[in-house]
C-alpha cells in the first residue's frame, strides 16, 4: 500500500444517487493545458475504490510525449466499518511535437469493474527563446555541425555517451545517483533510442525529467541529454551497473558516387533525411556495497537514511469497543519502500489489529524522500485515561556513519463506557423516573389449612416391599456423584487440556451455524460468527484469553507450543485472519459468495491445523 493525501473519497460520498457500493473510479488532470516544447507538465491520475487496495491505471502508448513515473501517494480511510482507498499516481510528460496534442483515455480494471478517463488536450508551443536547450539537444545548430566537422578531423568525438555514479561505494540502502549523458555535436536524423542498463545487487528508481543543454568539451560544442537514476544497494558485497546504450541515426559524411546504384539513398543520408544506425554503449561500472557496522540497536530493522517519526490518533476521545485509527508516520530521505513498521509495545488496554501501510515518495533535487505511514486499529477494552507509550524507530545514518534512534510522543486517549456498558442494569438503586414498588400478594400461600396423617411410616413400609435390586440404585448414584466430583476437580486443574480438545467440535458447529445464516441471506451475521469462532479456536489451542490474542501473538504461540507446525499452516492462519477481519469491520464487503468461500476455507484450515498441531 504510498500515502497519505486526501483525494476522491469526499467526491464519491457526495453522489447521493449512486448505489451504496462506491465501486471503482478514475480521474486524470494536468497541471496546465499549454506547455513549451522544451518544458514539461505533470499528469496526476486518481484511482479510488472501496477495498483495501486498488489496481494501477493503464496508460495508453503516447507517441507525442515522453512519459516518466514520478511516484504515488495513497489514502486509506475507515468510516462506519467501511474501507475506502484512493491512490494518486504522478507522471511527468515531456512533449515531442508542436501543436495540439492529446493524452488518450487512461483505463483501470480490477477484473470485475472497469473505468476510464476522458481524453485530455494539451497545446505545445515553441520555446520562448529560439534554439532552447531541448531543441538544441535533439537537433544542434548548423554552426555547431560545421564546427564539429572541422574538429572531427582533428580526432574529436562527434557522438558519445557517459555514465557516472556520484560514488563508487555505499552502504546497503544508501542512495547512489547515476548520471547518464548523451553528447552529440552533429544533428541526428531521428530521436535516439535509449536502452537502460541492467543492475546487479542494486534496485533503481527513475529521477525525471530528462535534462537538456549545451556544453563545450575540448573546444567542441556539444548538445547533451541527461538522465538520472537513483540506485540502492541490496546487500553487502559487489554490485554492477551493466552496459547501457543509445541507438541513433547518424548522418553519413562519405562522398556520394553519382554512379552508385544507391545514389539517392546516400544523397538523403548526407542531407540528414536519414542516416546509418549506430549504437553507443558504456562499459560495466563496478560498485562496492559496504557492510553496516556492528552495534545496531535492538529495534533496528534495516532502515538506512535520515528519518523522523510521529504518532497520532484520529480522535482524542473514544468509547469502549470503538475502533480508533492510530497512525505512525516516518518522514525523511532514503529508500522508504524497505522501511518496516515499528514494533508496538504491549498494549493491555487495547485490542490491536495489524497494520495497513501507505507510501508517498518525492523526487526533489534528485533525492528520494517522502513519508511512509503505518495505520493500526486500536479497540479500547475499558474506560478511563489510556496511553499509547512512545514508539522507537532505529535507523542507520550514512552521512554520520552511525546508528540513530528517534521516538514519538505518547498518545493519550480518554475512553468512555461504550454502548454495551450503558445497557447494564444495576439493582442497588432505583431506575431514574421509576415508580415505587408495591406488594402484589403475600409471600406464602397454604395448600391446605388442615393437618394430614403422618405419611412417613407408610412410605417406609412401601420401600421395604420393593425388590432387592432396586435398593442398589442409590448406591450407584452415590458412586456416580463421587466420580463426577473427581472429574470436575481434574477438569478445573487442567482447563487448557479440555479447551484444546473441545475447540474442533465447537468450531465445526459454528461453521454449520454460519452456513445456515448464509443461506438465509444474513451474510454480516455469518461473518461475525466465523470471526468469533476462529478467534475462540486459536484461543483454545494457544491457551490464552481471546481479548489478549493478536495475529502475531497467535502465530508466535503456535510456533512455540507446536514446533512441528509448518509455515504453510501459519501463512493460512494469517490470510484467513486478515480476510475475516476485513469483512468483520467492513460489512459492505460481506457478499454471499465471498462469505461462503471464507466458511469453506475455515473448514479446510481446521483439517490442516488438527493434523499440524499433532506433529511432534
Amino acid at each position: 500500500m504510498k500515502l497519505f493525501s486526501a483525494l476522491l473519497l469526499t467526491a464519491a460520498l457526495a453522489v447521493s444517487a449512486a448505489p451504496a457500493r462506491a465501486g471503482l473510479s478514475i480521474s486524470a488532470e494536468v497541471d496546465r493545458n499549454a506547455v513549451e516544447i522544451n518544458g514539461h507538465l505533470y499528469l496526476t491520475v486518481n484511482v479510488a475504490g472501496d477495498s483495501a487496495s486498488v489496481p494501477e491505471p493503464k496508460l495508453a502508448n503516447m507517441q507525442n510525449f515522453n512519459v516518466y513515473n514520478s511516484g504515488r501517494s495513497q489514502s486509506i480511510s475507515i468510516i462506519n466499518g467501511r474501507i475506502a482507498t484512493s491512490v494518486s499516481f504522478s507522471y511527468i510528460l515531456e512533449p515531442r511535437f508542436l501543436g495540439l496534442q492529446r493524452i488518450p483515455p487512461i483505463t483501470v480494471s480490477d477484473g470485475k469493474e472497469q473505468a476510464a478517463t476522458p481524453e485530455i488536450e494539451v497545446t505545445v508551443t515553441k520555446a520562448g527563446q529560439q534554439g532552447g536547450p531541448a531543441h538544441q539537444a535533439a537537433q544542434p545548430r548548423r554552426s555547431g555541425r560545421r564546427q564539429a566537422a572541422g574538429t572531427a578531423a582533428q580526432g574529436a568525438r562527434q557522438i558519445f555517451i557517459k555514465a557516472e555514479p556520484d560514488r563508487r561505494s555505499a552502504y546497503p540502502g544508501e542512495q547512489i545517483t547515476l548520471s547518464i549523458k548523451f553528447y552529440t555535436s552533429v544533428p541526428l536524423s531521428s530521436n535516439p533510442q535509449y536502452v537502460p542498463p541492467a543492475f546487479k545487487n542494486l534496485i533503481s528508481e527513475d529521477l525525471p525529467p530528462v535534462r537538456n543543454g549545451e556544453t563545450e568539451l575540448d573546444g567542441v560544442r556539444y548538445a547533451f541529454s541527461e538522465i538520472k537514476t537513483a540506485l540502492f544497494g541490496l546487500t553487502a558485497g559487489g554490485a554492477e551497473i551493466r552496459p547501457l546504450s543509445v541507438i541513433a541515426q547518424v548522418p553519413s559524411n562519405e562522398p556520394v558516387d553519382p554512379f552508385d546504384p544507391n545514389f539517392f539513398q546516400n544523397l538523403m543520408a548526407m542531407s540528414g533525411a536519414q542516416g546509418r544506425s549506430q549504437e553507443f554503449a558504456t562499459e560495466t561500472i563496478p560498485l562496492a556495497i559496504k557492510p553496516l557496522p556492528p552495534g545496531a540497536p535492538a529495534g533496528f530493522g534495516g532502515a538506512v537514511g535520515n528519518y523522523s517519526i510521529t504518532a497520532s490518533a484520529d480522535r482524542s476521545a473514544a468509547k469502549t469497543g470503538e475502533a480508533v485509527n492510530f497512525s505512525v508516520t516516518i518522514n525523511g530521505t532514503g529508500n522508504l519502500k524497505t522501511v518496516a513498521a515499528p514494533k508496538l509495545p504491549e498494549l493491555p488496554d487495547f485490542k490491536v489489529f495489524d497494520t495497513m501501510s501507505s507510501l508517498d515518495v518525492k523526487k526533489e533535487g534528485d533525492v528520494i524522500s517522502g513519508k511512509k505511514t503505518f495505520t493500526y486499529i486500536l479497540v479500547p477494552r475499558a474506560e478511563g485515561r489510556k496511553t499509547v507509550p512512545a514508539l522507537a524507530f532505529a535507523f542507520f545514518d550514512p552521512g554520520a556513519a552511525a546508528y540513530r534512534e528517534v521516538r514519538t510522543n505518547p498518545v493519550v486517549l480518554q475512553v468512555e463506557k461504550g454502548a454495551e456498558g450503558a445497557k447494564s442494569v444495576y439493582f442497588n438503586q432505583p431506575a431514574p423516573g421509576g415508580e415505587a414498588v408495591t406488594a402484589s400478594g403475600s409471600d406464602i400461600r397454604y395448600v391446605s389449612e388442615k393437618p394430614g396423617a403422618a405419611a412417613l411410616p407408610r412410605l417406609a413400609a412401601r420401600a421395604a416391599a420393593l425388590p432387592p435390586w432396586l435398593h442398589a440404585i442409590p448406591a450407584a448414584l452415590l458412586a456416580l456423584s463421587f466420580w463426577l466430583a473427581r472429574f470436575n476437580r481434574y477438569r478445573s486443574a487442567n482447563p487448557l487440556l479440555f479447551r484444546f480438545r473441545r475447540a474442533r467440535g465447537e468450531a465445526s458447529r459454528d461453521i454449520q451455524e454460519a452456513g445456515a445464516l448464509i443461506k438465509a441471506g444474513r451474510n454480516n451475521e455469518a461473518v461475525s460468527v466465523l470471526y468469533d469462532s476462529f478467534l475462540n479456536y486459536l484461543s483454545d489451542k494457544c491457551g490464552v484469553k481471546v481479548s489478549a490474542l493478536t495475529m502475531r501473538k497467535a502465530v508466535a504461540l503456535i510456533k512455540e507450543r507446536f514446533p512441528g507446525a509448518g509455515e504453510r499452516a501459519l501463512e493460512e492462519i494469517r490470510e484467513l485472519w486478515t480476510a475475516l477481519e476485513l469483512r468483520h469491520f467492513s460489512p459492505e464487503a460481506s457478499a454471499a459468495e465471498g462469505t461462503a468461500d471464507l466458511a469453506v476455507k475455515y473448514a479446510l484450515l481446521l483439517e490442516l491445523l488438527e493434523a499440524e498441531l499433532k506433529k511432534p
